[in-house]
C-alpha cells in the first residue's frame, strides 16, 4: 500500500504550473458555513478572492469582486474574433462543509500502484470507497493528510481556468469573448443568487466543476427541501398519560412511514430519493430538514404530495396541527433547456473530441450552477475537474485529470471561436 510524500509533491510542482497553481490554492480555508448569515459566509472565500484579484489584476485585466464576493473577469476577444458568441466559464470559491479545509497539507502518491492509498492519519483510501481508483493505475496523485479534504472541488476548477486565463490575454489561445466568474457559497446553495446575468452578459456557460475525467454533466436532479414541524404536548411523566405528545416519536414515525427503497443509500442511477439529513428538538417540539430528489418533474411532483399525504397521516393519528410540511423549491434539472439550447453542449462535445479525451455523458445525482442558471436562461453545462471522493478526508486529485481539464476548457474555448460549423 503506497503512502503520500510531501517532497516527492514538492518536486513535482517545480515542473507544473497548473499543479502548483493548485497547491497554492489549497492553503486558502474556504469552507462554507451554512449557519452564517454572511455574504460569503466565511472570511476565507474573500482572503481567496482578493488573490485571485491580484493574480488576474497583474495579467491587465479589470476583474470586479460583487458586495458579496464573487469575483468576474472580462477577457477581450482575440483581434478578429470579437463578434463570435460570448462564453462564461466558472468556478466556486467555496469548499464543502462536510469537512475541515484548514490547514490542508497535500502529498503526492507517484505512479500509483493499485493496492490502495494510506494517509498520514492511518486512514486508507482503498477500491471499496474508490471504486474510481482502479482507472488511474500508473498516474500521480495528490491526497491529504486525512485530516481534511484536498479542496478540488472546486479549487482545480479555479486552477485550471486561471491557467487558461494566463494563455488568454497573450493570445496563446485564439478565443472570443470570454468572462471568468469565481462564485461563492455554492456548496450551500447560495451561489447563483448572487450571480447578476446582466453583468455576465453571454451567450451561454459552462461550469468547471465536475469529478472523473471524460465528464460532461448534461442532465440534474428536480430539487425540493422540505422542513417537517412536529408539534408535541408537554405533560408531567407522573401524570402524562394519555395527555402528553411527544413530538421527537412523531418525527420517528414520520421517517419510518418513508420507503426504505427510496433513500440515496438504495437507489443510484436515474433513481430518484427522499433524505433526512437533520432532526433536532424535544418533547414540545422537533424539526427534520429532508430533501427531496427526482430527475423527473412530475417525479418530484409526486415525492412532493406523497410527503405531504405523510403529515396528513401523523396529523390523523396524533391530532390535528401535530405536523405540517414547509417546502423549498431548490434547483430544477438543466435537461430541457440544453435540448431546447443545445449549441452549448454541442461545442463541449467537439472539445472533448479537440482534446481527445473520451467522452462520458452523465446525469448527476446532484445539482450544480448550472442547473439554476440554465433555467435562469443562461444554459450550462458542466465539466469535470478532476478530483475524487469530494467533501471528505478520502478527496484526492489524479495530476493527469488536472491537465486533461485544462486542455478540454482550452479547446472549447477555441471551439467556440471557430462556431459551430468548424
Amino acid at each position: 500500500m503506497q503512502k503520500g510524500d510531501v517532497k516527492a509533491l514538492e518536486a513535482k510542482i517545480k515542473d507544473d504550473d497548473l499543479l502548483k497553481l493548485f497547491i497554492d490554492l489549497v492553503a486558502f480555508d474556504t469552507r462554507a458555513d451554512f449557519t452564517s448569515q454572511d455574504k460569503p459566509s466565511s472570511i476565507g472565500q474573500l482572503r481567496l478572492g482578493a488573490r485571485l484579484l491580484n493574480l488576474l489584476s497583474n495579467l491587465k485585466l479589470k476583474p470586479i469582486q460583487t458586495k458579496e464576493g464573487v469575483i468576474i473577469a472580462k477577457v477581450p476577444a482575440t483581434q478578429g474574433y470579437e463578434n463570435k458568441e460570448r462564453l462564461c466559464l466558472l468556478a466556486h470559491l467555496d469548499t464543502a462543509p462536510d469537512a475541515s479545509g484548514a490547514n490542508v497539507k497535500p502529498a503526492l502518491v507517484e505512479k500509483y500502484k493499485g493496492n490502495g492509498i494510506e494517509l498520514a492519519s492511518g486512514d486508507v483510501i482503498d477500491h471499496e470507497i474508490s471504486p474510481e481508483l482502479a482507472n488511474h493505475l500508473g498516474e500521480d496523485i495528490v491526497v491529504t493528510d486525512g485530516t481534511t479534504l484536498l479542496g478540488g472541488d472546486d479549487k482545480a476548477g479555479i486552477a485550471v481556468l486561471m491557467h487558461l486565463v494566463e494563455r488568454l490575454v497573450d493570445d496563446r489561445v485564439v478565443h472570443g469573448p470570454i468572462t471568468i466568474v469565481f462564485s461563492v457559497d455554492e456548496e450551500i446553495g447560495r451561489s447563483t443568487k448572487y450571480l447578476d446575468l446582466d453583468v455576465i452578459d453571454c451567450d451561454f456557460a459552462v461550469t468547471v466543476d465536475g469529478c472523473e475525467r471524460g465528464e460532461l454533466d448534461v442532465a440534474t436532479f428536480n430539487a425540493e427541501g422540505a422542513k417537517i414541524i412536529f408539534k408535541g404536548k408537554v405533560v408531567h411523566t407522573a401524570v402524562a398519560c394519555g395527555k402528553l405528545k411527544n413530538a421527537l416519536k412523531m418525527a420517528a414515525d414520520f421517517i419510518n412511514r418513508l420507503p426504505e427503497e427510496e433513500a440515496p443509500e438504495t437507489t443510484e442511477g436515474r433513481q430518484g430519493f427522499y433524505h433526512v439529513h437533520d432532526v433536532m428538538g424535544n418533547v414540545e417540539q422537533a424539526e427534520l430538514m429532508m430533501i427531496l430528489r427526482d430527475f423527473e418533474k412530475e417525479g418530484l411532483e409526486a415525492r412532493h404530495l406523497f410527503v405531504e399525504s405523510l403529515v396528513d397521516e401523523i396529523n390523523a393519528k396524533y391530532g390535528i396541527n401535530s405536523c405540517e410540511a414547509i417546502f423549498v423549491k431548490q434547483y430544477e434539472n438543466m435537461e430541457t433547456v440544453l435540448k431546447e439550447h443545445p449549441k452549448i453542449v454541442n461545442y463541449c462535445r467537439q472539445a472533448f473530441e479537440r482534446a481527445n479525451i473520451p467522452l462520458s455523458e452523465m446525469y448527476v445525482r446532484g445539482g450544480t450552477d448550472g442547473a439554476n442558471l440554465s433555467c435562469r436562461g443562461l444554459p450550462c453545462p458542466n465539466i469535470f475537474a478532476g478530483p475524487l471522493n469530494c467533501h471528505g478526508i478520502y478527496e484526492c486529485l489524479p495530476v493527469p485529470n488536472l491537465h486533461a481539464s485544462f486542455e478540454v476548457t482550452k479547446a472549447l474555448v477555441e471551439c467556440v471561436a471557430l462556431g459551430e460549423d468548424k
